[in-house]
């Protein structure tokens, strides 16, 4: 075809609208409305922050709530910081009311815990996530992920306590809280404040136990199993089954106080070690003392008691105390080991001021009051101090002048002192020690020699004795020896035979008694003439006159 046979054709727009155009502006139709469909049907985009993501995978995750899908996770990142999990997941449009602040989430999988085995169903379907809606108004659709699940749901019935200590090893999530040995209520949370170093919990009590919640309640950590051995001597408190496992906290009303008024949700309780420290420390009036004992104080502890006849009036706060002294050491040779103790007001009768007693106190000082430390224990040696009245220490000059210097030491350190005095045990102890000490210094070497030469010339002795008995045996074995006591016993014959012709009776005792009377005669008739000799000596050879009678003279007018 030549160039002149091509012919160029005549273009010329239609002016008319062509049916084919309503298809792709049908089709655009359709996918605008579905696409509007698809952002309509979907749920809001929620965020949770968790510290792993184990067992949550993106979409594959199922978020629930009792048991029926309410979301699913899209996306599992870390934050920017690299320090978290941020997990999205998109929920279902008609379950947003469920995601307001007092919501809260956790992973479900297989654990084992105090209350058995949980999650076995996770198993095969893998984890998921549970949602617990709260009883709050205003949507939030960021949560945080909890590690584990909470003990009871927001809007639970019963009550929310807060408990504070010192202690962070006491409870667990998941222990029991007990009143009186019965199960009411469970601890839902635990966290450690940095700022004040101290513990916080959050219980939970169930109705219809909440109405046990009063103001007055004092709750403290209930063991197993607790056995003390103090000064007091042994206790033993056994707990519930559910305590001897994994421990828990109590609660009660003390004995003589009134119930109070119902407690409120949030109000905050200190929690103590145990229920003798709630008694101990309903006593916060005291007077502090400072003893020096002048012994050893092994066995004596923070905490013992201190009693007054028996009755307990205090307690010991330091054992040794150091505190404001510059040279302990030296102050414990010379005035004795300082302890610090407390005299409790509280115990002694209600009402007491501090200044009353420190009145009295000062008052029973000045009549003798001393500390003695006594053995309160003997399976353990533990020590109490022992508060007494003796009148005889004030006259030991000796013991004052000990108790003046530790009265001014006592002074400097800015306590009031109370005088000491060894317990019995220890004057005993003492006293064998002295005695000991003599005999360590008694010349034992030299009388060990002496008793050595006397045992020699013991020896000697008894080798002379020997002798000396076999000599005696042979002179007592001799004929003219065995023949002694029969010729002795013949001579005792014959003198009995000569006693019997003088003795009462006898022909010669009558002779004699004659004899006697004939010599009585003659010595009467004999004292006429040594009368008249005894007048006139020459009587015998010139005759004698007579005298005459003596007259008696006649009385002078």
């Amino acid at each position: 075809m030549t160039e002149a046979e091509l012919v160029q054709a005549d273009v010329s727009p239609i002016k008319q609208w062509s049916p084919i155009w309503v298809v792709p502006i049908v089709a655009i139709l359709i996918g605008l409305w579905m696409l509007y469909n698809h952002f309509q049907q979907q749920g809001a985009m929620l965020l949770l922050v968790a510290e792993n993501a184990e067992g949550i995978v993106a979409g594959k995750t199922q978020i629930k709530n009792r048991n029926v899908d309410v979301g699913q996770v899209v996306s599992v990142e870390l934050s920017e910081d690299l320090s978290q999990v941020m997990i999205k997941a998109r929920m279902k449009p008609n379950v947003t009311p469920l995601l307001n602040e007092a919501s809260q989430f956790w992973v479900v999988k297989p654990q084992i815990g105090r209350g058995g085995v949980t999650g076995l169903n996770t198993l095969m379907s893998g984890s998921y996530i549970e949602l617990q809606p709260g009883d709050a108004t205003r949507v939030v659709l960021t949560h945080p992920l909890l590690n584990t699940p909470p003990v009871a749901s927001a809007d639970a019935p019963g009550v929310r306590v807060k408990l504070q200590t010192s202690d962070a090893g006491g409870l667990t999530i998941g222990d029991p809280v007990l009143y009186r040995g019965y199960e009411v209520g469970t601890v839902e949370s635990s966290e450690f404040e940095l700022s004040t170093r101290s513990t916080h919990y959050q219980l939970y009590i169930k109705q219809p136990f909440d109405v046990l919640v009063t103001e007055n309640v004092r709750f403290w950590l209930s063991s197993g199993l607790s056995i003390d051995l103090s000064a007091e001597g042994l206790s033993v408190d056994v707990g519930s089954a559910a305590t001897l496992l994994s421990g828990g906290v109590s609660f009660d009303v003390l004995d003589g106080w009134p119930v109070g008024a119902a407690a409120e949700n949030g109000t905050e309780f200190q929690l103590f070690p145990d229920k003798q420290s709630i008694q101990d420390g309903m006593y916060y009036q005291f007077v502090e003392y400072l003893v020096f004992f002048d012994e050893s104080v092994r066995g004596l502890k923070a905490g013992a008691p201190v009693e007054f006849r028996g009755v307990r009036v205090g307690t010991v706060t330091s054992v040794p105390f150091f505190f404001a002294m510059k040279k302990p050491f030296e102050v414990s040779l010379n005035q004795g080991v300082p302890v610090l103790l407390r005299i409790e007001a509280g115990r002694l009768y209600e009402n007491l001021t501090l200044a009353q007693l420190g009145n009295e106190l000062s008052q029973a000082v000045s009549r003798g009051l001393h500390a003695v430390l006594k053995t309160g224990n003997l399976l353990t040696g533990a020590l109490y101090v022992d508060l007494d009245i003796n009148s005889e220490l004030l006259a030991d000059s000796r013991q004052q002048a000990l108790y003046n210097e530790q009265l001014l030491l006592s002074r400097q350190a800015g306590y009031p002192s109370l005088p000491s005095a060894r317990s019995g045990f220890s004057n005993i102890e003492q006293k064998v020690l002295m005695a000991l000490d003599k005999i360590n210094n008694l010349q034992l070497e030299e009388f060990l020699t002496q008793g050595q030469q006397t045992l020699a010339a013991t020896e000697q002795m008894l080798a002379s004795s020997e002798q000396l008995l076999a000599t005696l045996q042979q002179f007592v074995s001799q004929p003219e020896l065995q023949q002694l006591p029969s010729e002795l016993q013949q001579s005792l014959t014959d003198l009995r035979q000569a006693l019997a012709g003088v003795s009462p009776g006898s022909t010669a005792y009558e002779r004699a008694g004659m004899n006697l009377q004939m010599m009585d005669q003659v010595l009467r008739e004999l004292q006429p003439v040594l009368k008249m000799l005894n007048q006139q000596s020459n009587a015998l050879l010139i005759n004698a006159s007579d005298n005459a009678d003596p007259q008696p003279r006649k009385a002078q007018q």
